[in-house]
């Protein structure tokens, strides 16, 4: 008979190889594949322990199988809130009752809520698109506007440009004139009859304007000196961006800017200038200024006062709030870059500006040329999701503008040319099928319009369509997090990026110094990351440090030479009104929560920075992964996901990736299978893409695939230790004590549990008589014998396995060799 030490080595020498031998056998091999196949298919408690192969085989697994007939006790346990302390789960002694509710969720389950037309993070990714709307639409359209500033100059007749689509597509759309519909023979008689005059006698003053555009003669010849020269291109251009609504987008600004440079210096009066409607929106945007509600004859008065008189328009401007001094300074600082005299005249040679108050005024214009536009971004964010709430159908969506025309252009659409019934097909469309209606228009812009809405092939909300749940999501994080040793850098972590994302959460409902200063969150996280206590911070110094120039080096921030604040500062874009938004760097981070990171992190160690940054990452890029190549395109993505499940060092391919995500999971021989190595389901599992790359909607599993694994893991273990049992049941108490003692935390699960209080009980030869005493006396006693802060040291766990199975035979008086007596010392601590 060999002895217990012996068997105890011939089960763990090789486990892996022991426990694909109990695997094989086709019993187990039977209910291994039946719970597979069928465990993601229950939805409920009840459907769970009706079925006795499940039912069976996972108490089995958690080594509860003389509790099977214990129905009404299991299901209590099921049905267990575990982040509840009172729940009846938690209120049990025996850990095996929690780890079985915890390898399931039923309550999740049975907690699901409705569906809706937008989760919260498809708002955000929408909130984020449109707010660069009008860049992308403009680079949409910038190739057409280029070409015709390129070559409408070197047009000589009527004939040759009417044969260029592109250049009669662009100017006929500046003149607000629909080109796609528009009769070239009709356009003709516009540009060299008397059409023109007819239509504007009808009131319609389109074809005037765009007559007027392009001076051809009733021959159809251009002028001499050319169709039109750059000046007159220049406006052409930008009324095409106006007509497109962009002339707010950095293309439009930068035609201001050009067509400002070229013309100012031909401005010989304040007349002039104001008359002027295109100088006269540069220079009142420049200092912070609405042009579409500022009186020119105003501004005239403004321009031309004295400004040493004390009694001019300028000096006698009202400064008694802070919205008057505000505008006072605006007006102040508009008068003092222009030279006009008080009748509006200028000195004889000299121009409106000098060169450098030209530079400085259309310096000014970039930086505030899309502030009002901002405001409008944000107040049209605020209606959609306000609108958001009542949608239910594609046909909702369809008749909602403020959510119609709003997801239109955060995707790059325009809403005015769109046909609305191609974009009812592809809301009803599947965006990750690339056969699908969707991907079949060959444009990435009707997928991320699909992909931003839950909507079913019948037109109503259903379950959202994402490559992770959130669940998932967390899980993948966790994973990530688990790569570092100690737990106090993962909490340092958690809480860094928990506090980023709420601060990111404050500020998209904030848009002004006030609101700032108003919102904790957002105010605290501020001084926090320039190094300052939020409870000691004067208010009123934070909004005139914000509120200064930080240009200017005589601003008050300045003056204060504080590097803090200077920072503090540099994190917002702040226009004359006090509209903030998030600066960012010149790699696209923002400032402010850059330098919280680094804050809260970097003095411990760069690696933690990187971390947090990754996982900031991640969630604001996985929301935005529609289809299986956003997924294997978006690298940092990807490589984050690898990272989090052990798999950046295998060096796959994508088509290897794209193999093991489309794996089916119930299939022994599925390509992630075919790796023998759990990390490759565990990370399949963690997406959503079916067999066919599509990805599937969300569906409520009441058993992860990892926690179904470590199931199917737990069961093999199980038959095992059962196996060595009947040959030697010391044997298998080891097995156990090998399988659990990690996750022993206090002496009471010795005492609680009796194979475990068997095993201390032979390992110290501890009498029966030990059991009867007072359980805290045992409590004390077993404590001076168990180091519990290293049972999650593997040597150690085998010392003390090897003490027991020495124990063991010689209690058992077993006659075969037991190499571990010839170690065994007298001590009583391991």
């Amino acid at each position: 008979m060999l002895s217990t030490f012996t068997t105890y080595q011939l089960y763990t020498r090789d486990q892996s190889r022991v426990l694909d031998r109990i695997a094989a056998e086709p019993v187990n091999q039977r209910l291994a594949d039946y719970y597979r196949k069928t465990i993601g298919d229950v939805t409920s408690v009840k459907e769970f322990m009706d079925d006795y192969k499940l039912y069976s085989y996972a108490m089995t697994a958690y080594g509860l199988e003389d509790q099977i007939d214990s129905r009404a006790l299991i299901r209590k346990v099921l049905e267990s809130d575990l982040s509840d302390e009172k729940s009846f789960a938690n209120q049990l002694s025996d850990e095996r009752y929690r780890d079985f509710a915890k390898a399931f969720s039923f309550v999740t389950a049975a907690d699901e809520t409705d569906p809706v037309a937008q989760t919260n993070a498809q708002q955000q990714v929408m909130v984020e698109g449109y707010s660069e709307h009008r860049t992308k639409a403009a680079q949409t359209v910038a190739a057409s506007v280029n070409y015709y500033t390129e070559n409408i100059g070197a047009v000589k007749t009527v004939s040759q440009f009417l044969a260029d689509d592109k250049l009669f597509s662009v100017a006929l759309e500046a003149a607000g004139i629909d080109a796609s519909i528009a009769s070239k023979s009709f356009i003709r008689e516009v540009l060299t009859g008397n059409k023109a005059d007819q239509m504007a006698a009808q009131g319609d003053g389109r074809y005037l304007l765009l007559a007027t555009m392009l001076p051809f003669d009733a021959a159809g010849r251009a002028p001499a000196g050319g169709l039109q020269d750059a000046g007159r291109a220049n406006s052409t251009a930008y009324l095409y961006y106006q007509q497109k609504g962009l002339e707010a987008s950095p293309q439009a600004a930068a035609l201001q800017v050009a067509f400002y440079e070229s013309e100012i210096g031909k401005i010989t009066s304040a007349d002039a200038l104001i008359e002027n409607p295109r100088l006269l929106d540069v220079a009142l945007t420049a200092v912070g200024l609405d042009p579409a509600i500022e009186s020119p004859a105003y501004v005239w008065n403004i321009l031309t006062s004295d400004r040493s008189d004390p009694k001019s328009v300028l000096n006698k401007m009202p400064e008694t709030t802070t919205a008057e001094k505000t505008r006072k300074q605006q007006y102040t600082a508009l008068a003092e870059m222009f030279r006009f005299n008080t009748d509006g005249s200028l000195d004889a040679g000299t121009t409106a500006q000098t060169a450098a108050q030209v530079a400085s005024l259309t310096g000014a214009y970039l930086d505030n040329y899309g502030d009002a536009a901002a405001e409008d971004d944000r107040l049209s964010s605020s209606f959609y999701s306000a609108n958001l709430a009542s949608i239910g159908t594609v046909m909702d969506f369809m008749n909602k503008p403020t959510v119609y025309d709003y997801a239109l252009k955060a995707v790059g659409l325009d809403p005015a040319t769109e046909s609305r019934s191609t974009i009812m097909r592809v809301l009803r469309s599947d965006p990750s099928d690339p056969n699908g209606y969707a991907a079949g228009l060959k444009d990435d812009r009707y997928i991320r319009l699909a992909s931003a809405f839950n909507f079913g092939a019948d037109g109503k909300v259903t379950d959202v369509r994402r490559v992770q749940t959130e669940a998932a999501q967390g899980d993948t994080i966790d994973r990530y997090l688990n790569r570092l040793e100690e737990d106090e850098d993962k909490a340092a972590i958690t809480t860094v990026v928990q506090d980023s994302q709420g601060f990111r959460s404050a500020m998209s409902s904030i848009s002004t110094i006030d609101e700032l200063l108003e919102d904790e969150t957002a105010f605290d996280y501020a001084m926090t990351a320039i190094g300052f206590d939020p409870e000691y911070q004067d208010v009123e110094l934070i909004r005139k440090v914000l509120a200064s120039d930080p240009e200017d080096p005589s601003s008050f921030v300045n003056r204060l030479g504080v590097d803090a604040y200077k920072t503090l500062r540099s994190a917002f874009d702040i226009d004359a009104y006090g509209n903030l938004n998030l600066a960012q760097d010149e790699t696209g981070g923002q400032i402010i929560i850059d330098a919280y990171i680094d804050r809260e992190l970097g003095r411990k160690d760069p690696a933690l920075v990187e971390a947090a940054e990754g996982i900031l990452a991640y969630n604001a890029g996985i929301p935005k992964v529609a289809t299986m190549n956003d997924l294997l395109s978006d690298a940092g993505v990807l490589d984050f996901a690898l990272k989090s499940f052990g798999l950046d060092g295998a060096k796959l391919s994508s088509d290897e990736i794209r193999a093991i995500l489309t794996s089916d999971l119930s299939d022994p021989k599925s390509a992630a299978a075919s790796y023998g190595d759990d990390s490759y389901l565990e990370f399949a599992a963690a997406f959503n893409f079916a067999a066919d790359g599509t990805i599937e909607r969300d569906q409520t599993r009441v058993q992860s695939v990892s926690a179904m694994l470590s199931t199917q893991d737990l069961y093999l273990r199980q038959r095992m230790e059962e196996e060595a049992g009947s040959e030697n049941n010391g044997v298998r108490l080891a097995l156990y004590f090998s399988r659990t003692a990690a996750d022993i935390d206090n002496v009471y699960t010795f005492l609680a549990d009796d194979a475990l209080l068997e095993f201390v009980k032979t390992t110290f030869s501890l009498p029966d008589e030990f059991s009867s005493s007072n359980i805290d006396v045992q409590a004390r006693n077993l404590e001076k014998k168990i180091d519990l802060e290293q049972l999650d040291d593997p040597k150690y766990v085998e010392r003390m396995i090897s003490r027991f199975l020495a124990m063991y035979d010689l209690s058992n008086d077993s006659s075969a060799s037991n190499p571990a007596l010839s170690i065994l010392s007298g001590a009583t601590y391991i």
